[in-house]
């Protein structure tokens, strides 16, 4: 399969699930909702949000199995030598998701009579199920090296199809809340771990059947070099994901300090919309990753920092086409989707948005770095940036500034973060930040323009029927912003690997 049309069958295998995905947590959610009632779904999902915010390692550690298997596969590493990396890794995630367990169990007590906040009636049911939930993070940390394998291979298509089957069994558990004898929430809890479960044996068995790196030998598990190295990186990648999650709920908690929980309800529908557009975008940093990582391994620095650029301009494109139609429809879109909108919720959920696709600017950049390997002093310089946003927005805060001013401070953080980016990519990749800074200037051009010739166009449109309004808006700025970046931005070989491609594709070669 060539390359490009791999691309396009892993992304658009990758958005089916997403739009999988999508569509069973509204049914799902809703079902759970009904039968659960509000009190045992807020309790589910308490649990849910106390250990998934004890679990954000899973993303540092699929990036760097990842990493090192891609960038072994392009040296031409023998299947000894992935064997080894494999297992290493195996032993890393078991060693981890164990010592995960052990720390939610201490955690428990203190959990439950110092921090939730739990109706005593219901003490006993949420024991239950914070237990079960731990067996869930447990399976979905082991299953970290399987997911890695499966993207270094490049067959995101299988990921996806695992994926949605695991989204379906969690539209089948909600349902069954139906006919069950047995207590809903202890019910409903078990059916989504088993889902889990189910997604975890799937993935192995896919591995095993067609990766033959992926097969378990304890006498390879424990290799010191190896551990070592992936352990620092791990380490310094968790640097970054502590740092966005600590600006993330530490902006509810300023918030909360200054205004009360009026601010939170804000944030956490602008965290909502964020989602989509952030799910969307991603999902082309995941196709391009491998392929990038392989470069390294070559030694093809100059092809591997092609992609990488490819990758982020059209990451932004991507981000953009989902963020332009919400931020010019945003007010009647909050208005129709809630029945009462919480104050500063347009103006935090824009530049929320904003903050996002300002990411989308360099994502591949980022996968370069990671792929060169020496990230420790890229990780501090961005996760200090990305952490002065609270102490800058509590001062401002001090002195009376609006609720708002601190989102301004996040997106100027993240400008920041974006250069500095750039600038870690030419001391330590020798990337050609000139041309690069002109190709995002191009690109924010066209994003602007789009934007203000949509927003001429709501006017115009303004006392028609509100859906009319909104999907002629939302048609007209993904044409035209694809329009002008395939005009604009794209070079005559972008514009060549991505025709022949679909051709390709229509094909079937």
């Amino acid at each position: 399969m060539g390359q490009g049309k791999s691309i396009i069958i892993n992304t658009a295998a990758l958005y089916v699930k997403i739009v999988i995905a999508g569509v069973v947590t509204l049914l799902s959610t809703r079902i759970a909702l009904k039968l659960l009632g509000v009190d045992d779904f807020g309790l589910y999902n308490l649990i849910a949000g106390i250990i998934a915010m004890l679990s954000f390692l899973n993303g540092a550690l699929l990036v760097s199995t990842q990493r090192f298997l891609s960038v072994a596969m392009g040296k031409g590493a023998s299947i000894n030598e992935l064997t080894k990396i494999f297992n290493s890794s195996l032993f890393i995630h078991i060693c981890l998701s164990l010592l995960l367990v052990v720390t939610l169990l201490i955690l428990k007590p203190i959990m439950f009579s110092c921090i939730l906040n739990i109706n005593p009636d219901s003490i006993h049911i949420a024991k239950k199920v914070y237990d079960i939930m731990v067996i869930s993070s447990f399976v979905t940390i082991l299953t970290v090296p399987y997911n890695a394998a499966i993207n270094a291979h490049e067959e995101m298509w299988m990921f996806a199809l695992i994926e949605s089957l695991v989204a379906l069994t969690k539209l089948a558990a909600a349902y069954a809340l139906y006919i069950t004898p047995y207590n809903l929430l202890i019910t409903y809890t078990v059916l989504m771990m088993l889902a889990v479960v189910i997604g975890g044996i799937f993935k192995y068995a896919w591995c095993r059947y067609r990766y033959q790196e992926t097969r378990i030998f304890i006498n390879k598990m424990y290799n010191r070099e190896l551990i070592s190295q992936q352990i620092g990186f791990v380490g310094w990648n968790t640097l970054g994901s502590i740092a966005v999650l600590g600006r993330n709920q530490g902006i509810a908690v300023v918030l909360n300090m200054f205004f009360g929980t009026l601010l939170n309800a804000a944030y956490g529908v602008a965290n909502q919309l964020n989602v989509l557009v952030s799910t969307f975008a991603a999902t082309i940093t995941t196709v391009f990753s491998p392929i990038i990582m392989k470069y390294k391994g070559q030694g093809d620095k100059e092809q591997m920092l092609y992609v990488a650029s490819l990758s982020s301009k059209i990451s932004f494109l991507l981000s953009s086409i989902m963020a332009l139609p919400i931020l010019l429809e945003l007010d009647n879109i909050l208005n129709i989707w809630l029945t009462e909108v919480p104050k500063y919720t347009l103006q935090i959920t824009s530049g929320t948005i904003i903050t996002f696709v300002i990411m989308q600017m360099y994502p591949g950049l980022t996968r370069a770095l990671y792929a060169e390997g020496h990230i420790k002093w890229y990780q501090i310089v961005i996760s200090v940036t990305i952490l002065l946003v609270l102490p800058l927005g509590y001062i401002l805060f001090k002195l009376k500034y609006s609720p708002v001013s601190i989102i301004y401070c996040m997106i100027f953080a993240q400008i920041l973060v974006l250069i500095e980016t750039v600038y870690f990519s030419y001391r330590l990749l020798g990337f050609e930040w000139k041309k690069y800074f002109i190709e995002t200037l191009n690109s924010a051009v066209c994003f602007c323009s789009v934007f203000i010739c949509g927003y001429f166009l709501k006017g115009i449109l303004n006392g028609i029927n509100i859906y009319v309004s909104i999907a002629v808006v939302a048609l007209f700025s993904v044409i035209v912003m694809i329009l002008l970046y395939y005009v604009f931005l794209f070079s005559s070989k972008e514009k060549k690997i991505v025709v022949n491609s679909f051709i390709n594709i229509l094909n079937r070669k």
